[in-house]
């Protein structure tokens, strides 16, 4: 069950050679322009923000295949952009990582309509959301293997001093073989205390990010209900959130908006102490505790909501999903936890060697056409470094 990158590599060492091409082939309904050197293999999806598909490389055999995703509106939105160039910046970071899915190659395409940030990625079969809420039977071995995995690519993430602020299985890809590779940085930040030092020049003190992160279903309690800075723990409850599912099979709670995710929570969890709530800080987890008519709720035992899951896994999905962020598991003590003995090889474990990633490329780009003229650098010392012969 080891992850193996051999079609990728592959590609990854084809597209290095490439030089510009001359030929471009269009898709006019999809607005998509990928160079000629490849093939349209299938449109994988549509939204908000662009377009995702795969291709191959013609002329190889056994083809190498590679899934692009086009960001539209790059040049026009300032929130695209600061995520476009965020998700680069971490991935060229955590690149190599075999839990972190790998960029490939990069374009910016200017001519319109099919205009737009090209990413070219490491093609990978699914998202773990559709092996969760799949037919396919997990057994426990499974769920231990999958975890272990995820926990591996957000101990390397986290030794960086990064929380990635949207782990969810939809963001967690999914080979024919079982590897878990972590991707979408487009929300992730950096938080080593040093580097906010050398933005304020003065203390070192944590500005304000924003909490509304996450996708509701596995954003922690403190992004629902406080304004405090918050810490890697909302990861963890995440992680928490999606081992739970793994024996669920659905999602355990499933807010319609921040309060009712608050209340679905509450029912499972109970009622938070009021000594919590008060240091939330906020009205919203004030008025938790204040009304005396809200109903009190008592903790579900989780052996009662799973009572095929085994001791260990029990303990562990009670040692993420705490209310208070204080009494969560660090990444270091889950990947320790004895539920994941039988998967674990602790001499592959290894953490960020290049250190805490420095953020403080932010506080410069203070403008469009400087959130512009960064993206197209990054871009291209990528391509710069790909087309580099190793040393």
């Amino acid at each position: 069950m080891d992850c193996m990158l051999k079609d990728n590599t592959r590609a990854l060492n084809v597209a290095s050679n490439l030089t510009a091409p001359q030929q471009r082939t269009i898709f006019t309904k999809e607005r998509i322009s990928i160079p000629g050197y490849y093939e349209i293999i299938q449109f994988l999806g549509k939204g908000a923000y662009g377009t995702v598909c795969s291709v191959k490389f013609k002329g190889q055999n056994p083809p190498a295949k590679i899934a692009v995703k086009k960001i539209s509106n790059i040049f026009s939105k300032e929130i695209l952009l600061k995520r476009a160039i965020r998700e680069l910046k971490f991935m060229d970071f955590f690149k190599g990582h075999k839990n972190i899915v790998n960029l490939i190659d990069l374009e910016i395409v200017t001519s319109s309509p099919y205009d737009g940030l090209y990413c070219y990625q490491e093609l990978i079969d699914y998202d773990l959301a559709k092996v969760i809420h799949s037919s396919v039977q997990l057994s426990e071995f499974h769920i231990k293997y999958f975890l272990y995995q995820i926990l591996c690519g957000l101990k390397y993430i986290h030794s960086a001093d990064v929380i990635h602020r949207d782990l969810k299985p939809g963001n967690i890809l999914c080979t024919l073989n079982g590897c878990l590779k972590i991707c979408d940085f487009g929300l992730a930040r950096g938080i080593h205390a040093g580097f906010f030092q050398c933005q304020t020049n003065s203390s070192a003190v944590q500005p304000h990010i924003t909490n509304y992160v996450a996708t509701r279903w596995y954003r922690a309690p403190e992004l629902l209900l406080s304004n405090q800075p918050y810490d890697k723990s909302v990861d963890i409850w995440a992680v928490g959130c999606i081992l739970a599912e793994f024996y669920a099979r659905k999602p355990v709670f499933m807010g319609r908006d921040s309060m009712h995710q608050v209340f679905e929570i509450i029912k499972m969890l109970g009622t938070p102490d009021k000594d919590l709530l008060v240091r939330f800080g906020t009205i919203k987890a004030w008025n938790l505790g204040k009304h005396s008519n809200n109903p009190v709720y008592k903790k579900i035992p989780w052996s009662s909501i799973f009572p095929f899951a085994s001791p260990e896994a029990i303990n562990l999905v009670e040692s993420l999903l705490h209310w208070d962020s204080t009494h969560r598991l660090s990444v270091e003590q889950a990947i320790s936890h004895p539920f994941l003995n039988e998967v674990r090889k602790p001499d592959d474990e290894p953490v960020c060697l290049q250190g805490p990633f420095d953020f403080t490329y932010e506080s410069e780009l203070n403008s469009m056409s400087k959130l512009r003229d960064y993206l197209v650098e990054e871009v291209n010392g990528f391509k710069a470094e790909l087309s580099s012969p190793p040393l």
